[in-house]
């Protein structure tokens, strides 16, 4: 019996660029692979009327809703999926996508024999990157992403940027619990009123990306790519603090902020909708000291508080038989 085993990373996604139709940028930005948190998955084909599926109850509703977007462009039989390890969904670290590209992943291996390493096929599987492709060419190629958005003019190949980032730099996540940012309907009525960034904001966010972030990334200037980062951060969070409530999504983070940069730390980003903010550090040692800044809780907010590792590989997907490894990918 062949069992696929699957542990992908979690992504930041920093702010996407809202630029026109058919122009530059459009649902464009940056992010970074991170190693933690991860889900881990083992898949293995059955004989049954069902599939099994061993998590809570959300969790087998969502890998039911992929599961039949996949079965509708693969046929494969029924499958036993345990969830050893889980990213949190609306938080901001792109838990939905990496799911849905995990089981995409595994659905290629049992049908085609193949590791499918085009991130787009692998997404059209599971109907994902609807608007941003960091999470989903993060999947296959890790590091840190600069998406330039849905190709324009005569091209059809959207142009996805990969970085190396330092392994020795750390991000240090911070989120309240038991809260989500925005999404599902929400998310797609938002995109759906076809609002714009203005076009002034777009060119600052163009020159902060590769003026000022990518080189810091190349040239492993920290100082550089927290300062810049920040800058991004609270920049594209002004086009969308009318719909989430302010820079941030949670007043918790950015209460947070406020404290950290009067205690000389730089960098706080929102990731995606939020509420989870990321926070860059030079090395372990830094990150730990900025997490002995982060309080327990701000108001009635408990906050939940890790230190993550940048992810510069592509998800690792193993086809084990009979408890021998087979073979890997990323």
């Amino acid at each position: 019996m062949t069992r696929i085993d699957i542990n992908t990373g979690s992504r930041l996604h920093f702010g996407l660029i809202c630029s026109e139709p058919a122009a530059r940028w459009r649902f464009g930005g940056i992010g970074v692979m991170l190693r933690q948190p991860a889900w881990r998955l083992s898949v293995t084909p059955i004989i049954a009327d069902k599939d099994l599926i061993e998590a809570s109850d959300h969790i087998c509703r969502r890998i039911q809703e992929f599961l039949q977007s996949i079965r509708s462009r693969r046929h494969f039989t029924w499958l036993c999926i345990k969830v050893h390890g889980e990213i949190p969904f609306h938080t901001g670290l792109g838990s939905g996508t990496q799911l849905a590209l995990a089981l995409s992943a595994a659905s290629e291996l049992l049908t085609q024999h193949r590791l499918l390493d085009d991130p787009f096929e692998l997404a059209q599987l599971a109907c994902r990157a609807e608007r941003s492709a960091i999470g989903t060419v993060g999947f296959v190629r890790g590091g840190f992403l600069v998406d330039h958005g849905e190709a324009t003019g005569e091209s059809t190949q959207r142009q996805v940027d990969r970085l190396m980032f330092p392994d020795d730099w750390r991000f240090v996540l911070a989120h309240p619990e038991n809260t989500q940012g925005l999404s599902g309907e929400k998310e797609r009525t938002f995109f759906g009123q076809r609002v714009h960034m203005p076009r002034t904001l777009i060119e600052i966010l163009e020159q902060l990306v590769l003026q000022d972030i990518i080189p810091a990334v190349r040239e492993r200037h920290f100082e550089a790519f927290a300062t810049s980062l920040e800058k991004y951060g609270q920049t594209v969070g002004t086009f969308y603090a009318a719909e989430q409530g302010g820079v941030f999504a949670h007043p918790a983070m950015m209460q947070l902020a406020m404290q950290l940069r009067s205690a000389g730390v730089s960098g706080m980003a929102q990731s995606s909708w939020g509420p989870l903010i990321g926070i860059p550090a030079r090395s372990q040692k830094h990150a730990e000291e900025i997490m002995r800044r982060v309080p327990d809780r701000i108001g009635s907010s408990r906050l939940t508080t890790t230190i993550s590792e940048p992810l510069n590989t592509g998800a690792t997907i193993r086809s084990v038989v009979d408890d021998a490894a087979g073979r890997g990918f990323g």
